[in-house]
């Protein structure tokens, strides 16, 4: 895995938490000269993209740690969850210029499947879900330079 690839979206500074929303957004909203100027930033931050789809599909994905009843379908749905992030870190891994709209296209398919109450507005559930990471990644970085 390449050294600039975050392990997870709390690594990450507010600065590339908006590169790789904006990203996304510029995609789902098919502005070319947009994802064409970000796409050099986000080839070299092959890892935020990454990032924000593990922190978006585990937490939906992923089986408790407390839970008492595993069934099949809670067992299947972890493990689609892992192959799918599995597979998208090996394609950013192996083909990040290809990957980087492909995974952004991901994104928006499952924040618009998952996340999104009104179907004709994804771009708003994206940019809540921003709001929501940029705050967080301030107060983790604020956190770390007061040590």
């Amino acid at each position: 895995m390449p050294e600039n690839m975050p392990t997870n979206c709390a690594q990450l500074t507010p600065a590339q938490v908006q590169l790789a929303f904006d990203y996304v957004l510029a995609v789902d909203a098919g502005d070319v000269d947009a994802v064409d100027r970000l796409a050099v930033e986000i080839l070299a931050h092959t890892g935020l993209l990454v990032a924000i789809a593990e922190e978006l599909v585990f937490p939906v994905t992923a089986l408790p740690h407390d839970i008492d009843d595993i069934n099949a379908d809670s067992f299947v749905l972890d493990e689609l969850g892992v192959i799918f992030l599995m597979a998208i870190r090996a394609w950013a891994h192996h083909c990040p210029a290809s990957a980087a709209p492909a995974i952004a296209r991901c994104i928006v398919h499952f924040v618009a499947q998952v996340f999104n109450t009104e179907p004709k507005d994804v771009a708003r559930a994206l940019e809540v879900i921003r709001d929501g990471r940029l705050e967080l990644a301030r107060t983790v970085h604020t956190a770390g330079a007061h040590r």
